[in-house]
């Protein structure tokens, strides 16, 4: 029956006289009828092609996530990973009691996880079928679906408000894309096109657009695309500034982000008013200092990760001000893409994986000792390092340390990156390079120089990273196997070392970055390394000019101790004054202290 005739019926019924007239009830009950026929033909998905993008229409969801309510941001809980013991996995934090839950447990990577808008399931990114796929949990139960099987790298996926689709992160033909998936029918869909990497999707409330971030140009901005006409925007468009993890207020009316980089993050508040966007007349409002913001499900405040030296906090603060911020957890493991929802979790969900959590992971490593005790620590040879077993030596303290984190970025990348190194122990008579000092952690046998060739053969890139005023290197190992089993794409163009000297602009920067991202598969060896305990070294103040003093290749082991201490492990007082003479001040204050002096 056409909706026209429907109303004519009604219209006549209602005139009826009187005593023949239904009660208001039956009135109530046809209009909520006639409500339900007129809105059915909206909530029917269609999709169609265009010459550049294919269009997904979703309806938003009514449900209370999209209902600012006050007084519940410190209600439901939030998900996220956490990376703990060598391993990524999804943890849950009540907001109710601040009881830490974890509920995955496989030995490969779970990561990005993002509430259902029901709140009864989280999809989440996966390496446990030896590549990167997306898959379900039902919270309730435990059950786990697999929704992708395509070698391709798949990560990063975040729902539509009816809960039937999630757009996605892809790399397919050496590109990674914004795609988009039909959860019931697993038809996937490609929505972005550009060369450059686009990905960290974020669909909005109202159904009809999705924010995710790009590196275009040389610069990682935030983009808004149209699912009725596939016209993309730029929502950020700073040349001087990157953007990244996208997430919309429940009611659509704010997109929260990330700017800066990991471990010195700002975040900040941007009103989606598209024409003025697009006409440059709205700009951001600055939230506060951390990163990879969560929105609460009543709008009223901002999860978010916080960095400080080793720590990682993940705090929830009121979007009025951060005096009412509330510190929900910390750790010196790496935290990330918090997500929160307005659900509970069930008793016997919590019974269940409170049991599960009893059972303890194996440690990484066990560091054993040869050294006698109460004596000074020996140095002691690394194994068919440089291909000799005594070219390298490193202290009993940590050499254990290194050989596990050998066999793990052996396994990880496919080849034995480590077994061949720039230099590791170092006589306390060594010659330094030129311009810097004697003081290193060489001598006392915790730290490693990794062989500068293999950036010179291309086997590695190196992501630039400046945190409070200071330089650091992300060094990243191109995997052997290039068909997705192994690391992921790089998402931001490297660092050029090889351009310095080539012209006095270039040389002044200490190089620039690649005009493009390059393709293939990366392992993060820095995480890795952070993994057994081994820190990256900052680039020294002269690293632009000097070669020398960019030390991407120096990782060490200092467990917060200072350098002198870690030569007393090794050396008494006599043989290090002997050689080093009265030291200063600072070689007694731990590494961390030093660095952190203006």
């Amino acid at each position: 029956m056409k909706l026209k005739s429907i109303w004519e019926s009604c219209k006549t019924w209602w005139l009826k006289p009187r005593a023949i007239r239904a009660p208001l009830w039956a009135w109530l009950i046809v209009g909520a009828v006639l409500l339900f026929l007129l809105t059915q033909q909206h909530i029917i998905p269609r999709e169609y092609i265009t010459e550049r993008t294919i269009i997904v229409t979703a309806t938003p969801m009514a449900s209370p996530l999209a209902t600012p309510r006050p007084g519940t941001s410190r209600s439901g809980m939030l998900a996220f990973t956490m990376r703990h013991n060598g391993n990524s996995d999804l943890y849950l934090l009540s907001q109710r009691d601040n009881k830490l839950l974890r509920l995955t447990f496989d030995p490969a990577a779970d990561r990005d996880p993002a509430w259902s808008p029901d709140g009864r399931q989280l999809a989440f990114a996966s390496h446990r079928a030896q590549n990167w796929d997306l898959y379900t949990i039902d919270i309730a139960s435990g059950t786990i679906l697999r929704l992708t099987r395509s070698p391709d790298f798949e990560a990063n996926p975040t729902w539509s408000p009816d809960g039937r689709w999630l757009a996605y992160e892809r790399y397919h033909d050496q590109n990674l894309d914004i795609y988009v998936l039909n959860v019931a029918s697993g038809e996937s869909l490609r929505l972005t096109h550009d060369a450059a990497p686009e990905y960290a999707p974020a669909w909005a409330p109202d159904g009809r657009h999705i924010a995710f971030t790009a590196y275009r140009n040389g610069n990682q901005d935030l983009y808004l695309i149209s699912l009725d006409d596939g016209t993309t925007v730029n929502l950020t468009d700073t040349p001087d500034q990157n953007e990244d993890y996208p997430t919309w207020s429940p009611d659509g009316l704010h997109l929260a982000y990330s700017a800066g980089v990991p471990g010195d993050e700002t975040i900040w508040m941007l009103p989606f008013d598209k024409e003025g966007l697009i006409g440059g007349q709205i700009r951001p409002t600055l939230f506060g200092v951390g990163g990879q913001p969560a929105w609460s499900p009543d709008g009223q405040s901002l999860a978010f990760i916080f960095r400080r030296q080793d720590q990682s906090y993940l705090i929830a603060a009121d979007i009025t001000g951060w005096a009412f911020a509330q510190e929900g957890y910390n750790t010196t493991d790496w935290m990330g893409k918090p997500d929160w929802t307005a659900a509970s979790l069930p008793q016997e969900a919590e019974a269940r994986l409170l049991k599960r959590q009893q059972e303890k992971d194996p440690p990484l490593y066990t560091e054993l000792f040869v050294s006698p005790p109460n004596e000074h620590y020996r140095l002691i040879d690394l194994p068919d390092v440089n291909h000799s077993d005594h070219a390298e030596k490193l202290s009993d303290a940590v050499n254990d340390s290194f050989n596990a984190w050998r066999r793990a970025v052996k396994a990880q990348t496919g080849w034995d990156f480590l077994s061949q190194l720039g230099d590791s122990s170092r006589p306390m008579n060594y010659t330094p390079r030129p311009g810097q000092g004697r003081i290193s952690w060489h001598v006392c046998g915790r730290a490693v120089d990794v062989d500068q060739s293999y950036l010179r053969r291309g086997l590695i890139e190196l992501v630039r990273e400046d945190i409070g005023g200071t330089t650091y290197w992300r060094v990243f190992i191109k995997a052997k196997k290039q068909d997705g089993s192994m690391g992921e794409p790089l998402r931001v163009a490297p660092w050029d070392l090889s351009v310095r000297g080539e012209n006095s602009e270039v040389t002044a920067e200490g190089g620039k970055l690649k005009d493009k991202v390059p393709p293939g598969y990366y392992v993060d060896f820095t995480t890795i390394a952070a993994d057994y305990g081994w820190e990256r070294r900052n680039a020294l103040s002269n690293w632009r000019t000097s070669y020398y003093d960019v030390e991407w290749w120096h990782f060490q082991k200092t467990v917060g101790m200072s350098w002198y201490d870690c030569m007393l492990e090794i050396y008494s007082t006599d043989e290090i004054s002997q050689s080093y003479g009265i030291l200063p001040w600072w070689t007694h204050r731990p590494e961390w202290e030093v660095q952190a002096m203006p």
